[in-house]
């Protein structure tokens, strides 16, 4: 296989960052993943011709370490092993590479509740709520409008240069789980929030349709009835207890509940309060009682959410109308009003100050 324009390895292990990454628990910095996840890069560049032993070592660690499950690694770690791994490879479609490799067996209890669920919607709802017990570097919003659906990754944090590698494995890699679950070609549309990278052209059959660039969100777009079709390794109890060990870990590494209140929030169309104590497995009032006793209210999370997916969505160009579609208003002057609540100051000014 050359280093340069070859054909991405066949699936195998799972990519750097899935949407299965943890978060560290006790306090440390949420902006990270498991340090094993770095493993799956070692054996894309493997693949690429690059000895494990040479990289593991421009990268300054021992696969020992990186299996221990005690150790993390934080995103500007990340970035830079991201680009010393295309240097030494010659190869700038990591993502790709690792994409083909992403399976959902490789994800711990999230992955287990995905593969037993009864559907792919059931599915994606497993991940869009486990997704904080893995990692809050990224969210997953999962959205059906009629007659399309379709599932957008947030980012929450500064990948740097290892953003295209990122986003485009886990878009190729969520695809490619959704066929292995269901044993059926799946289609659809790709979205970037990004310039289209040099090996745009190399997409092909690693993506489920057509595939745009300098979109305001990445997202797979598709037909709203595949979130209906049955998953092949479908069981209703093994969901159940894997649901359970899920929701025990998002309870461990979010106790504060403006935490996972912000992390509800961020669905599409973004839901009130009755809505988000039901998600949460209380009531409104409990719900309530736990953000005062925190200092804070829903009102004040909400705002705080709202205005910081807003200001990213601004940041990337996108416009008032998209921003209004995004975060569940009905026209652009209805979410102006509301940004300028959030924020102080009106999304034109925001735009502005971004520029």
């Amino acid at each position: 296989m050359s280093r340069r324009g070859g054909s991405p390895p066949r699936p195998g292990r799972a990519n750097l960052l899935s949407i299965q990454a943890t978060s560290p628990a006790s306090g440390a910095p949420l902006e990270r993943i498991p340090a094993a996840h770095a493993l799956h890069l070692v054996d894309v560049a493997e693949a690429l011709g690059v000895p494990r032993d040479r990289l593991l070592s421009r990268w300054g660690v021992t696969e020992t370490e990186l299996t221990d499950p005690e150790r993390w690694l934080d995103l500007p770690t990340l970035r830079r092993w991201v680009a010393i791994t295309r240097r030494v490879s010659g190869e700038e479609a990591l993502g790709l590479f690792l994409g083909a490799r992403m399976q959902a067996s490789n994800h711990g209890s999230l992955g287990f509740a995905a593969m037993t669920a009864p559907t792919i919607g059931a599915a994606l709802e497993v991940a869009r709520r486990f997704v904080p017990t893995r990692t809050r570097a990224l969210a997953l919003d999962v959205h059906r409008d009629g007659d399309r659906a379709a599932v957008t990754l947030e980012e929450r944090a500064d990948f740097g240069e290892a953003r295209d590698v990122v986003l485009v494995a886990l878009v190729v890699g969520i695809w490619r789980i959704g066929q292995a679950l269901t044993g059926r070609a799946l289609s659809g549309d790709v979205d970037f929030a990004f310039s289209a990278p040099p090996y745009a052209a190399r997409f092909g059959a690693l993506a489920p349709g057509r595939v745009r660039f300098d979109r305001p969100v990445t997202r797979l777009v598709f037909e709203a009835e595949l979130l209906d079709l049955p998953l092949v390794m479908a069981d209703p109890a093994a969901h159940r207890r894997a649901c359970a060990q899920c929701d025990e870990q998002l309870q461990a590494l979010s106790p504060r509940w403006a935490d996972r209140v912000g992390d509800v929030l961020r669905a599409s169309p973004p839901p009130a309060l009755a809505d988000v104590a039901r998600a949460l497995g209380v009531s409104a009032r409990t719900l309530k009682r736990r953000l005062r006793d925190e200092g804070t209210s829903f009102g004040i999370v909400r705002a705080r959410t709202f205005g910081a997916r807003a200001q990213r969505l601004l940041e990337r160009g996108a416009s008032l109308d998209e921003c209004a579609e995004a975060l569940g208003y009905c026209d652009a002057a209805s979410f102006g009003r509301a940004f300028k609540r959030w924020t102080g100051r009106p999304p034109g000014a925001a735009r502005d100050r971004s520029g």
